[in-house]
């Protein structure tokens, strides 16, 4: 079983996350984080979309072949400033099972104190055929350095999250009846909050770094292809016996049979 890092509570880890995607660094990672959402979310249809995340950020607009969208989170985001439609921890998770058409998990899993419970909640509340998008910190790029760093160097630091590799990620969501079809990356820049190295455009167009992993943010696009599966009855069950007597009292001519 994972030993998972030690998280902070939420009175101590929101404010310091919400402070952090404030910033010009956190702004400008949120904005190239929608542009994916929404190139993922691009075909997408069905009822409803539910959004989670620790970041303070609402992160999706809701397209139009999908019905409603709803954000969920603890009573602290609410009072931090973001508009949430339910209020509730992440432990077990308010929502019918197999319910949800789309699902999006925005710095969710880095921060959540077992990544492995919560995934099987996602997996328990996604419509079968219902995508699951999961973004996050890509660990191997100049922004999880360094904010591995300042984990390291601070140990009240809000940065003691998991580092959670696309591969492993991979692996958790195959075992869950997940089939990953898109691998995204954003933010291919220096992680510095520098205006001048924000508003630098970079050097190649967005679709083309997409596929580039050194970005600092990756998203995962995810079907669920696991479907309940019904027992069915042998037809030797379910088929009435007719015409049976006991073959003993046969022997024994109990049953007389008629000339």
């Amino acid at each position: 079983m994972s030993t998972w890092r030690r998280q902070a509570p939420d009175a101590e880890l929101l404010p310091k996350l919400k402070a952090w995607f404030d910033t010009g660094l956190g702004r400008q990672l949120v904005n190239e984080e929608r542009a994916l959402v929404k190139s993922a979310l691009d075909g997408a249809f069905g009822h409803s979309l539910l959004e989670l995340g620790l970041s303070g950020r609402t992160l999706t607009s809701c397209p139009e072949a999908i019905r409603r969208h709803y954000c969920l989170g603890p009573p602290l985001q609410r009072e931090l400033g973001k508009n949430l439609d339910i209020l509730t921890g992440y432990a077990d998770l308010p929502i019918a099972t197999e319910s949800q058409d789309v699902v999006v998990v925005h710095h969710l899993l880095e921060f959540i104190a077992n990544p492995h419970n919560m995934l099987r909640e996602l997996e328990r509340i996604t419509v079968p055929h219902g995508k699951l998008l999961i973004v996050g910190f890509n660990p191997l790029s100049l922004l999880g350095l360094k904010l591995h760093v300042l984990g390291r160097l601070s140990s009240d630091s809000v940065w003691q999250q998991h580092w959670l590799t696309i591969s492993r990620l991979e692996d958790w969501l195959g075992l869950l009846g997940f089939r990953v079809e898109r691998r995204w990356y954003g933010f291919h820049r220096l992680p510095f909050s520098k205006p001048e190295w924000l508003t630098r455009p970079p050097p190649l167009e967005p679709e083309s770094l997409r596929n580039l992993p050194m970005g600092g943010t990756f998203l995962l696009s995810a079907t669920k292809y696991r479907v309940p599966v019904t027992p069915v009855r042998l037809r030797w069950m379910r088929d009435p016996m007719v015409n049976v007597r006991p073959l003993g009292a046969a022997r024994q001519g109990i049953y007389k049979i008629s000339e």
